[in-house]
């Protein structure tokens, strides 16, 4: 037996000479979250070596050979990792962690929601998540811009590229007309924050709640929908229990911008053409040069951002600090912005892990140079530019500005820049404490704390002497203060019953007060010419251009909600919030918002086991009601306002007057919009194809808005009151796929498409007396009267169950032959028809013309599409796609710049020469011939990435660099500068000559991880 023994023992010797081998050992991590993947496998592929993580995410590989040794790990749901060991050593114990990248849609990811998080295949509302690697990547100037195109029915649109304006966001349509369309931000727990506080590089996700049982938990501020926002912490360290991990990362980029489209104007010898062919030599004065007005107020912007952040975590605390320097020059002379956010986030655990205590410290500081564009008088830059005349020089031969009188409001618009100070100084503020303690097991009670300021300063200075009608100068300085409480505190339990009962509860309490100050003084007749900080150098001011205000608004709510699920197949939630507002009338302070959900996974039943290529079907329907509180403060109360001075009869003595400002009105309640919504969720082959299909349905009613009324009887002529009725409905389509997932091409895709319809049922008590309420007002030379508007808001044609949305151009249509030329009278006047709905008769008094709905501004469609690839495991690409169809613009720039009456001291586009051979004569006028199609096709994002391979680099975890680029290119038949408007109020879709340049912009960034 002991020779047997000795035999056996010098066999295996002998073998393990043969074939030397050597020791792995790791741990395998996922890439994104930092935490432990238990079950990973781990092989030497083409031979039996393997083996499987532990709970702790370690693996121990055995028995490896010599030499260039290659290793897999792979993972459900996510990409198969391969690398390669050189050199191995006989005998020799290694160490190969691995970060695997998720590679398909995970259903037990957690998503975000009022108040808590739930996993995906629990959901029973309508909620998208959009995570960080998901968003539009290269020059943000608003955080929210990285989700635009990401998510079916949220729109989230801009018009123009002022760096200094903010995007808009529609969630499934517009719930209101006069107050706040805007979703609710709920920022880290912070209601009410505003997003641009908030670095792109520091967020976690985005999760957008759609529809109102999942907005209702909010109350009266969830009715236009809820945008939760989750900063980054600290990540669950990558080492051995116990240890403490730390992480540097530093983020840059650079970019380029240009004006992506420009005004088709004619040029100096255009116009010295024009001139002699209409024999206007005399009395024109030929500034003898050729100026591109254009290229004198365009430059090439540039934007830089600095994003440094450190992370870190112990055993039982985490942390996130990160500081964010952006800056950006405009493309037009004078934009400029700079912002600086720091942010600290922290956790730490105490009492036995029972308490979690939570923060969050964050301030923003904001520069911005402005220039005027809004009116058209002699201080917007673009009209100015737009109407100079291309024959005057920018400066004279001495270097002074060029300024001639060649009509009304007409200056040198880099003049203007120059001369006028137009800046804004803010500073913003964000804190909170969060306390959860664990009293027993799935019993959690919280206490959070928030607390925020705005602080803005801002100067308009025209100096003294300029070249404007303000020889004498001067200057406005206004400050703005707001501040916001809020508490709430909330009790949760989760437990799980027999491992298939598991029944969740919140129970709640929030306040929320929100005080605002601020004044506005306006001073003349400078005595210095460097008076721009110092009022006490201006000797003329009067009581009309001294302002001050101070007020202040409370919300204090009550709400629960109650969750069940049955083995995770059936579904069924229900909430209800209590709101109490000062902002409304003694008889209505407070609101009642109830939701009730249902769920089913049908994936779940016997019936579908052996449906192997299906990994999720479910059906959810939903109802809520929430409410919208946004129509100002006080006015359900008579307030009074200064008119003025006059002399007292009985004393003698000067004093102010005073008159009611608006009516009282006791009754002025929430707005309630109430939704219905049906959705399906779904996932196929290890969920390498996945969605959702919504269908909803909602009615808001009790509009809020301000609304004329008769003097007498009332004390004012305006009265804030409840009036309407509204619906939105729709259907959406989010699709997510892993197209191709092979070693060295990867392929992921999203696709987004949504459709809705809004209808306003009725204008209500306080409709129009001729059933049209007038907006979207037009301003240029030769608009006079009260018929230049282009927007209506109009009471449905209930006989003939015509109902309308909001966004319509209700215009006058204008008489064309069968080109579509219009047909001008023999005087060159436009006519128009007089009945526009049956073409009966024409007129060329305006006034007298019919009126019909030529277009509507709201898209039909809205469509994204997103593409991800990984080519040869190091080189990405990233393109994203976006459209609207159906959406329709009126061209006012168009319709003011195209009249040849304007030249030659004004300039025109080349349509005015066209007119002038037809022998118009007629100026500007509102009418169905500038509603143009505004349907487009945008590449939103195009980057092309390179990720380092630094595993035999010490001391750096990842390198990346990049090149992108924004807005690369754009389909349209739009004869504009942009069909995009920002979707927003009443009077949207309007292109105004008041339209900041869409830039297109070329960026090169380096992402750093050490």
């Amino acid at each position: 037996m002991k020779k047997l023994l000795l035999l056996t023992a010098t066999i295996f010797f002998m073998v393990a000479a043969a074939f030397p081998q050597a020791l792995v050992e790791g741990t395998v991590f996922d890439s994104q979250t930092g935490e432990p993947l238990f079950g990973a496998a781990v092989a030497v592929p083409g031979t039996t070596i393997g083996t499987s993580t532990d709970f702790d995410g370690n693996y121990v590989l055995k028995n490896v050979p010599t030499g260039d040794v290659k290793l897999t790990c792979s993972f459900l749901g996510y990409s198969v990792f391969t690398t390669t060991l050189k050199g191995v050593v006989d005998g020799k114990q290694l160490k190969q962690d691995f970060f695997l990248q998720p590679n398909s849609v995970n259903l037990d990811e957690l998503i975000v929601i009022g108040y808590g998080t739930q996993k995906k295949t629990d959901k029973t509302g309508a909620v998208a998540q959009i995570k960080a690697s998901e968003m539009n990547g290269g020059v943000l100037t608003d955080p929210v811009q990285a989700i635009q195109g990401k998510s079916a029915g949220v729109i989230v649109s801009k018009k123009g590229g002022d760096p200094n304006s903010g995007f808009s966001i529609k969630i499934r349509g517009a719930s209101g007309l006069d107050s706040n369309t805007q979703p609710l931000y709920v920022v880290d727990g912070i209601p009410g924050v505003d997003p641009t506080t908030v670095a792109p590089e520091d967020i976690e996700t985005f999760n957008i709640l759609k529809d109102a049982a999942s907005t209702a938990i909010y109350g009266s501020r969830g009715s236009n929908g809820v945008v939760i926002i989750t900063t980054k912490a600290g990540k669950v360290g990558k080492a051995a229990k116990n240890a403490t991990y730390n992480q540097l990362s530093f983020n840059t980029y650079l970019s380029l911008d240009n004006v992506a489209n420009r005004l088709d104007l004619l040029n100096a010898e255009q116009i010295r053409s024009y001139v002699e062919q209409y024999n206007l030599v005399e009395g024109f004065v030929d500034g003898n040069t050729d100026t591109d007005w254009q290229d004198a107020i365009f430059r090439s912007g540039f934007s830089q951002n600095y994003n440094l952040n450190a992370s870190g975590s112990s055993e039982k605390s985490t942390y996130y600090a990160s500081v964010t320097h952006s800056d950006w020059q405009g493309v037009v002379i004078g934009t400029e912005k700079q912002r600086t956010i720091g942010r600290v986030n922290f956790t730490h655990k105490a009492i036995n892990d029972r308490l979690l205590i939570s923060g969050t410290l964050s301030e923003t500081l904001e520069e911005n140079d402005y220039i005027d564009y809004s009116n058209w008088d002699s201080k917007n830059i673009l009209y100015t530019a737009y109407t100079h005349n291309p024959t005057d020089a920018v400066y004279n031969e001495d270097g002074t500005f060029n300024q001639i009188n060649r009509g009304f409001k007409y200056c040198n618009p880099v003049a203007t820049v120059d001369e006028i100070t137009n800046t804004r100084s803010a500073k913003r503020f964000l804190g909170n404490l969060k306390a959860d303690f664990t009293i027993t097991d799935g019993l959690v009670l919280s206490a959070n704390y928030g607390y925020t300021r705005d602080d803005g300063k801002s100067t308009y200075y025209i100096p003294k002497n300029g070249l404007f009608n303000t020889s004498i100068g001067e200057n406005t300085m206004s400050y703005t203060n707001a501040a916001q409480n809020i508490l709430e505190v909330t009790g949760k339990y989760d437990k799980t019953i027999s491992g298939k009962h598991n029944l969740g509860a919140v129970l709640g309490y929030s306040y929320q007060d929100y005080n605002y100050d601020g004044y506005s003084v306006t001073v003349g007749n400078a005595q210095s010419a460097i008076s721009e900080y110092n009022l006490s150098a201006f000797t003329e001011a009067s009581m009309n251009n001294i302002k001050s205000y101070k007020g202040e608004w409370r919300l204090v709510g009550f709400f629960g909600r109650v969750q069940y699920n049955f083995n995770e197949k059936y579904f069924g939630s229900a909430s209800l919030r209590r709101d109490g507002s000062s902002k409304f009338g003694a008889n209505n302070k407070w609101g009642w918002f109830p939701t009730v959900a249902a769920g089913w996974n049908i994936d779940r039943e016997n019936f579908m086991k052996d449906v192997d290529w299906l990994d999720q079907l479910k059906l959810r329907a939903s109802y809520g009601v929430s409410g919208n509180q946004e129509i100002g403060e006080y006015r359900s109360l008579v307030a009074y306002q200064p008119n003025g001075i006059a002399t007292n009869p009985e004393t003698g003595e000067v004093v102010v007057v005073f008159i009611p400002a608006w009516n009282a009105n006791p009754n002025l309640k929430w707005e309630e919009t109430a939704e219905v919504n049906v959705g399906i969720d779904f996932a196929f082959l290890q969920s390498r194809l996945s969605g959702s299909l919504e269908l909803y349905h909602k009615t808001t009613t009790d509009m809020l808005g301000s609304y004329s009324v008769p003097v007498p009887p009332n004390l004012a002529s305006t009265t804030y009151a409840n009036s309407g009725k509204m619906t939105n409905s729709g259907i959406e389509l989010a699709l997510q796929g892993y197209v191709v997932d092979k070693e060295n091409f990867k392929w992921r895709s999203n696709f987004n498409i949504a459709h809705n319809t809004q209808k306003i049922k009725s204008l209500g008590t306080f409709s129009s007396s001729d059933g049209v309420r007038k907006d979207g007002w037009i301003s240029g030379p030769g608009l006079i009267g009260n018929s230049n508007w282009v927007t209506g808001i109009l009471e449905p044609d209930t006989l003939n169950g015509l109902f309308y949305s909001t966004g319509i151009f209700y215009v006058p249509k204008l008489v064309v032959d069968e080109n579509g030329t219009p047909i001008l009278s023999k005087d060159g006047e436009f006519y128009f028809y007089v009945d526009a709905e049956n073409e009966a008769g024409f007129t060329r008094n305006i006034d007298q013309a019919g009126r019909y709905v030529a277009g509507c501004a709201l898209p039909d469609v809205e469509i994204g599409f997103s593409n991800s690839f990984v080519i040869f495991k190091n080189w990405t690409v990233d393109i994203n796609l976006r459209a609207m169809i159906g959406n329709d613009v009126f061209n006012a720039t168009r319709m003011l710049l195209d009249y040849s009456g304007n030249l030659p001291n004004l300039n025109a586009l080349t349509d005015a020469l066209e007119w002038a051979e037809l022998g118009r004569t007629s100026g500007p006028a509102v009418s169905d011939y500038y509603v143009e199609d505004g349907s487009f096709l945008r590449l939103d994002y195009l980057a092309l990435g390179y990720n380092f391979d630094m595993t035999k680099i010490r001391g750096i975890e990842s390198l990346r660099l990049y090149v992108a680029s924004n807005n690369l290119f754009t389909i349209t038949g739009y004869s504009g500068l942009d069909p995009e408007t920002t979707i927003d109020g009443l009077s949207f879709g309007i292109d105004m000559y008041n339209v900041y340049p869409k830039t297109r912009t070329f960026t090169v960034g380096i992402n750093v991880t050490f």
